[in-house]
């Protein structure tokens, strides 16, 4: 016995190819014209159906919806058997430049078991029927697909929604379609229009029909900070002289999004908006991630002050979908297309088809406003070419253009072509260090910047073995830092790029990668926030949360316990912000340096009559202090002052500033340390 839905590792199965299920049910005997349809909601990652002994079809995807016609083959007494195959990849042939599968993050990634590169990247296979099954029944036609996008056209106050139904008929017919939308989560008008539609007769295969609604004076859908999300659900409804067909429903939310040309940012419902985001993936077993479990995660974003997740490199179980809709948290949805895929065009076509997919069943969800393309493609990623021979600068880039153009198809969303090297900034982390976080940046979305962090003692120790705690050295070479690195661990980034010293236990160990992690992190949140639309106009940090027991980039960890970094990014992103940069992190003692303070309001509405207040102290010494009286703008970010101090020692600087209204109320408030050494000599 396995249980469905779970994914089999989830499930306590290992295993890498095929699996068998086979499930006996009984069903009435149907009336005329009665249509039997078995949907499956996700399976990982090719199925094959047979229904009493027949095979019926064959699907490739993990992620999607497919339906399997049942009614020529189903009996009173049924055996419905399904072929679940997720192969391991051929790790001297395909994995991991030219992989066959679309699974994205799922089969490769840093954070997965056994990590990117090694031999062990695929281990802890993902497949299984991991979402739910179930049967439908409907008479003459069956709806699979509804397919809902807003239509801007008549303004904002009058939006038209457009309705595009996949369906299935075996003979040719007249029906009336009806598309009814009532508030979901608020008390409100509803909508409703009904029309006659000819539906042809289509045998195995779908087609399409449209209609639409107009939805005069509806209420839009708002992300967190900005106001209510305001969802419809939709009914579609086939009807003839004989009743009902078939009915398919959905949940929506009338939002507008634009992203503006020369940096000027992203409007929703014609309000422009900074995004502070973060990185997600809740788990690389989809079944594990319960709508419980998605909500818990999401208000932990949102209690960190962001207001929007990249889902990383791979398409999510669908509750998390329906949180995000209904909590306001935006979404940079990507494909599940991560570095290197087999360059054929029979790949590209299956791409394209596994894309459309993506954007035909998810894209009901408001609270996705991009759609992402490929991840670090091959013939952006030159790092590539010291990894692998067979690399060569134009690879995958047909593939890319061509996902990123099923992508564009979809008027209704902002679409980023690929995710691409410069737009990760790792200072600190894969090269440089943390005062190239300084610089100004380069491109107008950040889609990665972060560093690793282990997470707490107690978390550890469910981790790596109390014997495997002290490897004798910080040489990457120590056989005992083997089973850190299958859990991700990085050690040259960590000792080497970094220079976080592992101290003399391990509690000092893991303060010292959080603390580092948490400066890291700060640091670079606000000065891209100062640089907001001069590029930046989205930053996404990486990453959320660890994926399953392991050390890496999340300010979570598995467990879901924050590190220091989580806190340090819920002060980095308050939507106001009282904003310290140091111009420098060389700071030395004797030698005079220059300290700005800035305010930085995401919010649509203005503050006013508020004071900006700062000491800089060392020790119980105080070296500045300073106050200004501010009008804060709406949608702004402004340098107050420039403030010079000298450092009388070496013990660290500390900075802190906030933002007071005039009954002497803490808006917001911020703080940072800065290390501090001797004089240079002569």
């Amino acid at each position: 016995t396995l249980p469905v839905p779970a994914n089999w590792y989830a499930a306590g199965r290992d295993h890498q190819g095929a699996l068998w299920y086979q499930r006996e049910f009984s069903l009435p005997a149907l009336a005329p014209q009665q249509r039997v349809t078995l949907e499956m909601d996700g399976v990982d990652y090719f199925a094959d159906v047979w229904l009493n002994g027949t095979w019926l079809a064959r699907h490739e995807g993990y992620f999607q919806r497919f339906a399997v016609d049942l009614t020529d083959n189903v009996r009173r007494y049924n055996r419905l058997t399904v072929r679940v195959d997720s192969p391991l990849e051929d790790v001297h042939k395909e994995w991991p430049l030219r992989k066959n599968l679309m699974k994205g993050i799922l089969n490769q990634h840093d954070s997965r078991p056994g990590g990117a590169w090694s031999a062990q990247g695929q281990d802890a296979n993902s497949g299984g029927i991991w979402a739910p099954v179930r049967l439908r029944v409907s008479r003459a036609a069956t709806l699979d697909t509804l397919i809902l996008r807003p239509d801007w056209s008549q303004g904002l106050q009058n939006p038209i929604l457009r309705a595009e139904l996949v369906y299935r008929a075996p003979r040719a017919t007249r029906a009336s379609l009806t598309l009814h939308a009532v508030p979901d989560n608020f008390a409100g008008g509803d909508y409703r229009i009904s029309q006659t539609v000819d539906l042809e007769a289509t045998g195995t295969e779908t087609r399409r029909l449209s209609v639409a609604l107009k939805m005069p004076d509806a209420r839009l859908w708002w992300p967190v900070g900005y106001g209510k999300p305001h969802l419809y659900k939709v009914q579609a409804t086939l009807r003839d002289d004989r009743g009902v067909m078939d009915r398919r429903s959905s949940v929506t939310g009338l939002r507008k999004v634009i992203e503006q040309p020369d940096n000027r940012g992203w409007l929703i419902n014609d309000r422009r908006i900074f995004i502070r985001g973060t990185n997600y993936i809740g788990s690389p077993w989809l079944s594990t991630m319960t709508k419980k479990r998605y909500a818990r995660d999401v208000a932990l974003v949102k209690s960190m002050n962001a207001n929007a997740i990249r889902v990383h490199g791979h398409v999510a179980g669908r509750a998390l979908y329906q949180v995000a809709d209904e909590q306001g948290l935006m979404i940079w949805q990507d494909v599940p297309l991560q570095w290197g895929y087999n360059d054929t065009p029979a790949f590209a076509d299956n791409a394209v088809r596994q894309t459309r997919e993506m954007t035909d069943q998810f894209g009901n969800s408001p609270s996705i406003v991009v759609w992402g393309g490929q991840n670090e493609p091959p013939f952006n990623s030159p790092w590539m070419e010291k990894r692998f021979p067979d690399w060569h600068k134009d690879l995958n880039r047909h593939l890319t253009d061509r996902v990123a153009a099923t992508l564009a198809e979809d008027k209704s969303r902002i679409v980023h072509p690929f995710s691409a090297v410069e737009e990760h900034y790792w200072a600190g982390w894969y090269f440089g260090t943390l005062e190239k976080l300084l610089e100004p940046a380069k491109t107008a979305t950040i889609t990665e910047f972060g560093a690793q962090a282990l997470p707490g003692l107690a978390t550890l120790k469910t981790i790596i073995p109390r014997r495997d705690w002290w490897p004798a050295t910080t040489e990457p070479g120590d056989v005992k830092w083997t089973r850190w690195k299958y859990h991700n661990f990085q050690p040259i980034q960590t000792f080497k790029n970094a220079g976080i010293q592992r101290g003399d236990s391990m509690q000092s160990f893991i303060a010292n990668t959080q603390r580092y992690q948490a400066q890291l992190v700060a640091l670079a949140a606000e000065s891209y926030r100062r640089q907001r639309y001069q590029p930046v106009t989205a930053l996404f940090q990486f990453m959320f949360v660890e994926t399953w027991p392991s050390i890496n980039w999340g300010v979570v960890d598995y467990l879901r316990q924050p590190k220091q970094g989580y806190f340090a990014l819920q002060r980095a992103y308050q939507p106001l912000l009282p904003s310290i940069d140091p111009h420098t992190l060389q700071w030395q003692a004797g030698k005079a340096g220059t300290l700005s303070f800035w305010i930085i309001n995401d919010h649509p509405t203005p503050f006013a009559e508020t004071t900006l207040v700062w000491t800089v102290k060392q020790r119980n010494q105080l070296l500045a202090t300073g106050k200004q009286q501010v009008d804060i703008a709406a949608d702004s970010g402004v340098k107050i002052s420039d403030t010079e101090v000298t450092p009388s020692d070496r013990s660290p600087l500390r900075i802190e500033v906030k933002i007071v209204n005039r009954a002497g109320k803490v808006l917001a408030a911020n703080r940072m340390a800065l290390e501090v050494s001797s004089t240079s000599s002569p």
